[in-house]
């Protein structure tokens, strides 16, 4: 059989295949009342009441207790242990976290079984966890869409998404009225998980009137990181939000930090990502946004797990959870393709200086990290150390 005849029978099989594993939508959770806006004062959720429906709930031994220690490469080829340690303020702000798509099925469905939360847990403490250190976290578990969803038309994924979202506000409005006792509050997602968050800002913060500005007061900063935030061209508001803005200075409360990060000098595709005509994506690096200007990252944080030690170099012999590497990483954000900005990452120089004994355990020049997703599953990861501080500089600036 030739190949022309060849190729429309695979696709035709591959369509059948992913046809039976398509589920219908899961029904949603119950939608929210409409007068809950702002403090969500005696609202309980019936699901969310249940502490097993969370993931990370602050005082116990779960996900986001387990050890963050790390191994930090030195420029003189030794190495250090590096401790997760509290900053002062840390009890008066909450961080609610929503993982990205963790599962891989290719049908399209809702995640509904919970009996296994290892993939959670992963994503939870690779990206999330150390944020405890500056904040009470709060991470929900939600009938999120498969990545097959995502394979298949918009409207398809949005039936999908729209449960993995009617979920999470109703996990967030349990939170309000359960947990928050009127602390600041950091919201926190990646990829799936920042489509969530910004349908939380979208409901809760950005709402006109005085009930979304009281929400918008308790807002101390938004981390939709890896999705898809928009404002008009050369605006800082607009779009995606009506009333919220991209963080632009040093100590500034309510804003947005987001970001898609990608290799430096590559040629981006923006693809299905790329913004609608006459706005642009919106980009903010961590490592520049307080205090003097810079662009190497203070603190990247790689999980150390027995697959990624297959994988990454110079980390051989290395037992902790995590590797850390101070100031070696560079962020620039870049405007590409059709009005599309992302976060370019870099080594801190093309070439290491002259006794500098690191390597860098990520290779960016692999395929596998210039292609279309970039360097998505590690977003998090290169500027984790300034996103933390980011949070912990404005804790500690609460009376």
């Amino acid at each position: 059989m030739t190949l022309a005849r060849v190729r429309p029978l695979v696709v035709r099989i591959a369509s059948v295949v992913l046809a039976a594993c398509a589920h219908t939508p899961a029904a949603p959770s119950p939608r929210l009342p409409a007068n809950i806006a702002d403090s969500a004062d005696g609202f309980t959720s019936s699901h969310y009441k249940d502490p097993t429906a969370w993931l990370c709930l602050p005082g116990r031994e779960d996900a986001c207790a387990t050890s963050l220690d790390a191994t930090e490469l030195l420029p003189d080829g030794t190495r250090n242990l590096v401790r997760d340690t509290m900053q002062p303020g840390a009890d008066k702000v909450d961080c609610f976290y929503v993982y990205p798509t963790v599962d891989l099925s290719l049908g399209p469905a809702n995640h509904q079984s919970f009996t296994d939360t290892a993939p959670m847990t992963r994503a939870t403490v690779a990206q999330a966890a150390r944020f405890r250190s500056t904040c009470r976290l709060f991470v929900p578990l939600y009938r999120q869409a498969t990545i097959g969803s995502y394979l298949r038309s918009p409207e398809t994924r949005d039936q999908y998404l729209a449960v993995a979202a009617s979920d999470v506000l109703d996990a967030f409005a349990h939170y309000l009225g359960a947990y928050n006792e009127g602390r600041k509050i950091v919201l926190i997602g990646h990829s799936q998980g920042a489509e969530m968050i910004t349908r939380v800002l979208s409901r809760f913060f950005d709402a006109d009137g005085p009930a979304g500005d009281r929400m918008r007061e308790r807002l101390l900063l938004a981390l939709p990181i890896g999705g898809n935030v928009e404002v008009p061209k050369g605006a800082a508001s607009g779009a995606t939000f009506h009333h919220l803005a991209a963080c632009t200075r040093a100590g500034e409360t309510g804003c947005v930090v987001a970001y898609r990060s990608f290799v430096g000098g590559v040629n981006v595709d923006p693809d299905r990502a790329a913004p609608k005509p006459g706005n642009e994506t919106v980009c903010v690096n961590p490592a520049e946004l307080d205090g003097a200007p810079r662009s190497s990252f203070s603190r990247a944080f790689f999980p150390s797990t027995d697959e990624s030690r297959l994988r990454a170099r110079g980390i051989e012999g290395i037992t902790t959870p995590f590797v850390m590497l101070r100031n070696f990483y560079d962020g620039q954000c870049v405007t590409g393709r059709d009005g599309f900005r992302y976060l370019a990452v870099s080594m801190a120089a093309s070439t290491p200086p002259v006794g500098d004994a690191r390597v860098s355990p990520v290779e960016l020049s692999s395929r596998w990290f210039r292609g279309k997703l970039g360097l998505h599953v590690l977003d998090f990861q290169f500027a984790q150390g300034d996103l933390v501080d980011l949070v912990a500089r404005r804790a500690r600036a609460l009376p």
